[in-house]
């Protein structure tokens, strides 16, 4: 029971941390660090906690490859946003899930590989990037104080959704598991949150944005792979956080030089 509790108050305060951040400062800001390893880092430590670091260690390249999946749910996401209507926030949710369900499916099959798995992932994610980043941002003009009520909607978005994936490790096999590790936890409670309060402009903003910051997932997962067994979860989760923070200001150093971004 405390472990639930815990679980629910870290989703709820990353969710809504990057919710203010979206309505405060800026949606791009909000989702470039959606796409930083906070829903995968937390999944992960969960799985350890709970599964064994045995576990984990097989689970962590799976999670790479389930980012072949996540990255077809920002696409799907962002395709979605441009249909503008009644039900555009369920054509969102429609199109990219079967699109995420549709490549976890697919590579099920694809045991991952240690060396082209994480390398294909980075290089489809850098891709995405810089196509992204040529797209209009949209920010949020209307700046409005939020209830009490939507403060309890959104902690109850965060919490169904989250507990919903952590829990499958009881009833799937490690690998599928992994990949659905991957799924964006973060990102679609604060997507939901942003579509339902402002509009299909700022969660498009959101989303296009994400994927920049999934690269670093990659470098997380790897970490965790190699560090959890021999140095433990703490240790190993502290690596693996520094290491993605290093690779994801190598990435923006070297894409400004060249101007990518």
């Amino acid at each position: 029971m405390e472990l639930l509790i815990i679980k629910s108050i870290s989703v709820v305060v990353l969710v809504l941390t990057l919710s203010f951040i979206a309505e405060k400062l800026s949606p791009k800001i909000s989702g470039i660090l959606s796409g930083l390893p906070v829903g995968s880092s937390i999944t992960l430590l969960f799985f350890a906690v709970e599964n064994g670091v045995d576990y984990v260690t097989n689970v962590a390249l799976y999670n790479i490859h389930g980012l072949f999946a996540a990255l077809a749910f920002c696409i799907g996401y962002y395709i979605s946003t441009f249909y503008k209507g009644k039900l555009e926030i369920s054509m969102s949710l429609l199109i990219s899930f079967l699109s995420y369900l549709l490549i976890a499916y697919i590579i099920s099959f694809i045991p991952p590989h240690i060396i082209f798995t994480p390398l294909i992932v980075i290089i489809l994610m850098l891709i995405s990037s810089v196509y992204f980043a040529k797209k209009q941002n949209h920010s949020i003009e209307k700046k409005e104080k939020v209830s009490f009520l939507d403060l309890l909607f959104r902690s109850i978005i965060t919490i169904g959704i989250f507990l919903i994936v952590s829990s499958l490790p009881k009833y799937v096999d490690p690998n599928l598991a992994g990949i659905f590790s991957a799924f964006p936890t973060i990102l679609l409670p604060l997507l939901l949150i942003i579509h339902f309060r402002h509009s299909n402009l700022q969660a498009r903003t959101i989303i296009k944005n994400t994927p920049f910051g999934l690269s670093s997932v990659v470098i997380y997962s790897l970490v965790v792979f190699y560090t959890y067994e021999p140095y433990g979860i703490l240790i190993g989760t502290v690596l693996a956080f520094v290491a993605s923070v290093v690779y994801i200001l190598i990435q923006t150093k070297l894409m400004r030089i060249f101007k990518l971004i």
